[in-house]
């Protein structure tokens, strides 16, 4: 009979974790009975329904009290559901993904006595999120959880530091790093097809450059700077044929247009408005296509994990520009792949933009740099194999207990 492995999410949205995790599951449904449980979505969130398709042999089950803000009375049904599914289940592993799932799952796991608890942080909340005080309550969570895990799973070398050296949530012998794994098969199916529909669309010319960000619109993200970049552009050096996407949703959206609009630059939410130089688009299925579209995807984030954006980016063939922040150092390669940028600064930012925006050249050449990266850094094969080491060793482990 298979050994059973319980993975919790938080969400099954456009993101990083269902992205990541559904298709590694479907690699290893062969040899494990899996359940994959996740939470409810959040309102300007959309459910990655797609995701599903071909996964038979795979269950799903949602839990609704299972949701990103904090509030005690949902966290505890949370962990009494996820215990009640733990003891129907008998899983040897329990994984969790996140912060909610890493919290409620691994405690309902420990109550229910699962052989082996692993937990991969995708980013984490120890700054940019909460003030202070309610910062140093979750890094003090984080330590107490990690005594309950068998392995802690980071994507990279600098969360790996963030983690062990910095923040001190666990001993280095109980972190593996396991980076993410994208298919390139996946992402450049149909690239032309997939390039022309989303600059229809959006009417995009030829030769217009497509600038995009993509993800949650939520002040972590400092999508802030993303418009003031936009601003110093279309007020200095770029004037000609540009468009900014916004790819996502959320409520700091209505701010940022707010500013734009005191700044005199056009913006929509409208695909027919051609005039418009910086277009809201909301949630684009499948991401693939905005991907293709844009020529330049930039992130601008204050904390972040392993930002999968960069990484579709580069195995799609574009160049990006980012902040220096969680693991953002580890996706790509500065001044050739990408440009790094440090301390959040808007005129260097807006400088490396225009440096790509202004040479069609420029873009060709780090983006080919950025796919054979992608390509040899982010292997789903090596991602697959290296899990399924680790849960054989779970198995064995538990099967000698």
């Amino acid at each position: 009979m298979k050994p059973h492995l319980l993975i919790i999410l938080n969400r099954l949205v456009v993101g990083g974790q269902s992205i990541d995790t559904v298709p590694l599951s479907n690699q290893l449904k062969g040899e494990y009975k899996i359940l994959i449980v996740y939470g409810e979505k959040e309102n300007d969130e959309e459910e990655f329904i797609k995701i599903l398709e071909n996964t038979e042999g795979i269950s799903f089950q949602k839990i609704s009290s299972l949701k990103r803000n904090v509030n005690l009375v949902n966290d505890f049904k949370a962990i009494h559901s996820l215990y009640k599914i733990i003891k129907k289940f008998k899983p040897v592993i329990v994984h969790t993904h996140g912060s909610k799932p890493g919290a409620s799952g691994r405690i309902a796991a420990w109550l229910a006595n699962v052989p082996a608890v692993i937990h991969t942080f995708h980013g984490h909340l120890f700054h940019s999120y909460y003030n202070r005080t309610i910062s140093f309550f979750i890094i003090q969570l984080e330590k107490f959880l990690s005594r309950l895990s068998t392995s802690i799973i980071v994507l990279s070398k600098r969360q790996q530091e963030e983690i062990c050296d910095r923040y001190k949530i666990a001993k280095k012998e109980k972190i593996k790093l396991i980076p993410l794994g994208v298919d390139d098969t996946y992402y450049n199916y149909n690239a032309l097809q997939l390039r022309n529909a989303f600059r229809n669309d959006y009417h995009l010319s030829e030769n217009c450059v497509a600038v995009g960000i993509i993800g949650r619109i939520v002040p972590v993200k400092n999508h802030r700077l993303f418009v003031d970049v936009i601003i110093q552009l279309l007020q200095s050096t770029v004037k000609g044929n540009v468009k900014f996407f916004f790819i996502g949703d959320g409520y700091s959206k209505h701010d940022l247009q707010n500013i734009l609009s005191q700044e005199r630059i056009e913006w929509s939410e409208d695909k027919n408005s051609c005039k418009a130089k910086v277009i809201f688009t909301s949630w684009v299925t499948p991401v693939t296509s905005a991907l293709h579209g844009l020529d330049i995807v930039a992130l601008t984030s204050l904390n972040e994990g392993t930002p999968m954006s960069l990484i579709e980016a580069q195995i799609c063939g574009k160049p990006v520009v980012a902040t220096d922040a969680g693991g953002v150092a580890d996706t790509f390669i500065n001044n050739e792949s990408g440009f790094l940028i440090s301390d959040h600064d808007a005129n260097e930012f807006a400088g490396k933009l225009s440096m790509l925006i202004q040479s069609k050249e420029l873009r060709i050449t780090m983006g080919e740099k950025g796919r054979c990266f992608a390509k040899e850094k982010f292997s789903k094969e090596a991602e697959v194999n290296a899990f399924r080491k680790l849960y054989a060793e779970c198995v064995a482990a538990a099967t000698n207990q």
